[in-house]
């Protein structure tokens, strides 16, 4: 299988802000030559919502005329995250959430202490991968729970002082301030809606308040004021 996803930028590390034309380009290249064995290609682009417009565009013929047995799979967290014309071209098959409870108990079968195991649940946001990475990846663990712990710590704050923090966390770098404001929103929602869950009424505004931020970060909003929409 063929993956594509964003690439590291070779000075700083750091993923780049989409999946290029020149990627998409390449995989053209390599569909385009007979697999030695025969058989289906497939293709797995992993980050579909990161396409930008002139890699959605190079994509769109392949999407409509795939060379061959070519299977090719395009995940990402929205239809609407997708470029529009490449989404029209493409089947749509949607993947529920799993429950707190069953995560929970795969992982107390795994071995993990039973408190620990409802924790990372929590944290999965109903996404067993996320459950089973934040088990085993300690440096995206820290992310997602320094993220929850900035939110209750904006919630807790008064406006001037919520305004101060948001503007904080962004990085002061243009290009990183959108992988940066996906990944706060991310641990936003999952600490707000086990607010939710908890009885707190209260954050069901605050999620829809992520909600419309996330929809404007695909429209190129600018992340600050995306994080201050929510915490105003």
């Amino acid at each position: 299988m063929t993956t594509v996803s964003r690439l590291a930028d070779e000075k700083t590390g750091k993923l780049k802000s989409a999946i290029s034309v020149d990627q998409i380009r390449e995989l053209r290249d390599t569909l385009a030559h007979t697999s030695l064995g025969g058989g289906t290609k497939s293709v797995f682009v992993e980050e579909a919502d990161w396409l930008n417009a002139a890699a959605g565009n190079a994509l769109l013929k392949t999407l409509e005329e795939p060379r061959g047995d070519t299977l090719i799979i395009l995940r990402a967290p929205t239809v609407e995250s997708v470029p529009a014309t490449v989404a029209s071209r493409c089947q749509v098959i949607r993947f529920a959430f799993v429950s707190e409870t069953l995560i929970a108990e795969s992982l107390v079968k795994r071995g993990i202490d039973r408190e620990e195991a409802g924790h990372l649940a929590r944290l999965s946001n109903g996404c067993p991968g996320t459950a089973i990475r934040l088990l085993t990846d300690s440096a995206f663990r820290a992310e997602r729970e320094t993220g929850a712990s900035a939110f209750h710590a904006v919630m807790a704050a008064t406006l001037p002082r919520r305004l101060a923090l948001v503007a904080a966390m962004l990085p002061k770098t243009e290009a990183d301030k959108a992988t940066a404001l996906a990944r706060i929103l991310d641990a936003w929602e999952e600490a707000a809606r086990e607010k939710m869950l908890a009885g707190d009424a209260r954050f069901v505004v605050v999620l829809d308040r992520l909600r419309e931020s996330r929809e404007a970060a695909e429209h190129n909003v600018n992340p600050q004021l995306a994080l201050e929409h929510i915490v105003i």
